[in-house]
């Protein structure tokens, strides 16, 4: 997953360098060296690299004294050499010589940093490949490349939080520019609070996955926060499984069985008939046996499915003068599970109206889902807000926020 930065930019860049050794206002080499360079630039006009390493090397080797700006152009000339020969081994000697060059012109300094970086990102020295894009981003190179090689860096020396700290800050900018933050940066901060152990990050990113990326893989990942097994209240556990089918996770028979089962417990058959009816659909039950189970569970659920419908415009009568609103709201999950959530809205928002509810938490988040299905998305995340207090409520109403699309 982390990127390789050394490419064809990076190349292109330094070959921009070329020609700084003869610029017409740049000061001249040592006169006693002059036909020793005028040589070496021959060969480089000619493209004949070996013989500019050649001719370079014997001028280094030269006793004669040399100024700064002979040291400067000599390794001008190798940079080219080498990146002629497509000798990245050699280069990093030359370009940092350039890089602390006064005879440098510093607009090309950034691109010298970053081409430094790269070489040693891929030669994994992080420490330098972390000194150098430090130094490409201080003269302004800060494009996402420098600060993608700076976070991976951090990272492949085990520096996590700094490793951290350089990807949340791509994707707040992202953000805050309206774009939408990559995949790939978002997934290295999930790697990267798995390492820390920091829950409060693997939680927030989580959530960001599923609202960019609404893949299955996340959506189970950002489930690991309600762990069905370590759930008592099938009330609550309905839901999940609810959130569950809706983000498309929801993929084990036991898991369906157990859905439609508490869904007839509740009085809410028509959940369990479309529960029943997805899995067998989907080819849930491979055994013999398991596929009679969930076969008799369906039937069952058909039939109170049919008997209920009859009955739910009366139940919803009698259910208008109970002295709480919490058979108004289990009519209105009823109306749901049949699919007909314009009439959940009005159920279940007349019963929290009534008040005296015994479960207020489960009643705004039903009212929450079934305003979602009826696209009312700012009175969905009004409904989804007003859960709170229970931990796994509040967190299975932010999944459920997100999994609507009403944040």
């Amino acid at each position: 997953m982390i990127r390789k930065f050394f490419g064809a930019a990076s190349v292109a860049a330094l070959l921009m360098l070329s020609g700084h050794a003869t610029a017409a206002d740049a000061p001249t080499v040592s006169p006693k060296l002059a036909k020793d360079f005028s040589d070496a630039q021959d060969a480089k006009n000619a493209k004949k690299w070996p013989d500019v390493i050649a001719k370079v090397k014997a001028i280094q080797a030269n006793p004669e004294p040399k100024s700064a700006y002979d040291n400067y152009v000599a390794n001008a000339f190798l940079m080219q050499a080498y990146l002629g020969l497509g000798d990245q081994g050699n280069l990093e000697q030359p370009l940092e010589v350039l890089a602390a060059s006064d005879y440098e012109p510093a607009a090309q300094k950034p691109a010298i940093y970053q081409s430094l970086a790269s070489l040693n990102f891929q030669s994994k020295n992080y420490d330098k490949a972390i000194e150098f894009t430090n130094k490409a981003i201080a003269l302004g190179n800060s494009s996402e490349d420098m600060t993608q090689m700076l976070a991976s860096s951090y990272y492949l020396s085990n520096r996590y939080k700094e490793a951290l700290a350089v990807w949340q800050d791509i994707v707040s900018k992202a953000e805050a520019a309206g774009k939408k933050p990559d995949e790939k940066t978002l997934k290295l901060i999930w790697q990267t609070s798995l390492q820390l152990k920091d829950d409060g990050t693997q939680g927030k990113v989580i959530e960001k996955l599923v609202a960019y990326y609404p893949k299955p893989e996340y959506w189970q990942n950002a489930m690991v926060s309600l762990k069905t097994a370590d759930i008592h209240d099938d009330r609550l556990l309905l839901n999940i499984y609810r959130l569950k089918s809706e983000v498309g996770v929801l993929t084990v028979g036991d898991e369906y069985s157990e859905m439609a089962q508490i869904a007839l417990d509740q009085a809410n058959p028509g959940l369990a008939q479309s529960a029943m009816e997805t899995a067998i659909g989907k080819k849930i039950f491979t055994d013999p046996r398991d596929q009679d189970r969930a076969q008799r569970l369906l039937d069952l659920a058909k039939k109170q499915a049919a008997t209920d419908r009859a009955t739910l415009p009366k139940d919803e009568a009698d259910a208008a003068s109970a002295p709480t609103g919490d058979v108004l709201v289990n009519i209105g999950a009823t109306y749901m599970g049949f699919g007909m959530n314009d009439k959940a809205v009005a159920a279940i928002s007349a019963g929290i109206a009534k008040g005296n509810l015994k479960r207020p938490n489960e009643d705004y988040l039903l009212l929450g889902i079934a305003e979602a299905r009826m696209k009312n998305n700012a009175e969905a995340a009004r409904a989804f807000g007003k859960v709170s207090g229970d931990p796994k409520y509040v967190r299975l109403a932010k999944l459920w926020q997100l999994a609507t699309h009403t944040g």
